[in-house]
């Protein structure tokens, strides 16, 4: 088992990691993977704002003022960040114990070591832009990612918590807790983050007359570290620029979330070395 992993991360840290693992680790591999994550996410925020919507304007038609909560979503949109950091470590670390002949009253051993090691990192960046009242499937149409193959990425049919993120808001609403998202100073933001590990290592020992080599340590080792970050935030439309971006604020959210999140991911893998 340990052969075939380190056989899966050989070469790791020497070359620029590939964005799915072995053995789909090839370009047709990782566009199906791409492909899939971004077909499902999307059809998870078409599911989601379609039930929030539809529920709520059930609700409304038993409310003493038949209003509904979710017409500010109307002029919001939402912007999608992917980030995949992919790092690659390998280290080798030969040693040995010299034990020359010695007198019966003696004992002297001569011992030494080296160590090398190599890391690479990867990221990729993909940003998406949908308008929220697009993402509302009217009648006829569908968003199905069921044949999307999960096996590249957990972001792929998986329950991502969307509905909570409005549930969260629009509760303390229709309880009278708190008012409608209105104005410029509303933003609504989720983010996830999956973070997969994989390592191995490998020592061959040799037990000779005058030393022994490799006695202790591990004399090859390899990981593999892969990040997939999602980041999801909804605000209003920025109408100068004509709704093709969010407002000041909602952008900034979102900026400073894919780097704080970079910054993690950079902070997690240095601690794992």
């Amino acid at each position: 088992m340990g052969l075939l992993l380190l056989g899966g991360l050989g070469g790791c840290g020497t070359y620029v990691p590939e964005l799915r693992d072995w053995p789909n680790n090839n370009d047709q591999g990782a566009t199906m993977m791409l492909s899939a994550i971004v077909h499902s996410v999307e059809c998870e925020l078409k599911h989601t704002i379609t039930k929030v919507v539809s529920h709520d304007v059930i609700a409304a038609r038993s409310r003493a003022s038949h209003r509904t909560y979710t017409d500010f979503l109307n002029d919001w949109g939402a912007e999608v960040a992917f980030t995949f950091t992919i790092v690659e470590k390998a280290g080798i670390n030969p040693n040995a114990v010299w034990m020359p002949l010695s007198p019966m009253s003696a004992v002297f051993t001569l011992g030494g070591d080296v160590n090398l090691s190599a890391q690479a990192t990867r990221i990729e960046k993909l940003n998406f832009f949908y308008k929220v009242k697009d993402l509302f499937l009217r009648d006829g149409q569908t968003c199905d990612a069921s044949g999307e193959d999960p096996s590249g990425s957990f972001l792929i049919k998986n329950d991502l918590k969307l509905g909570e993120l409005f549930d969260f808001r629009l509760v303390p609403v229709t309880t009278g807790h708190a008012s409608a998202p209105a104005g410029d100073k509303n933003v609504l933001q989720h983010q996830i983050t999956f973070q997969v590990v994989s390592s191995g290592g490998l020592t061959p020992t040799w037990q000779l007359t005058r030393g022994t080599i490799n006695g202790t340590g591990t004399f090859l080792s390899g990981s593999r570290d892969r990040t997939h970050d999602l980041v999801i935030t909804f605000g209003p439309l920025d109408k100068p620029s004509g709704g093709r971006s969010l407002i000041g604020i909602a952008e900034s959210a979102h900026v400073t979330s894919q780097l704080t999140g970079g910054v993690g991911t950079a902070f997690r893998s240095t601690v794992g070395r």
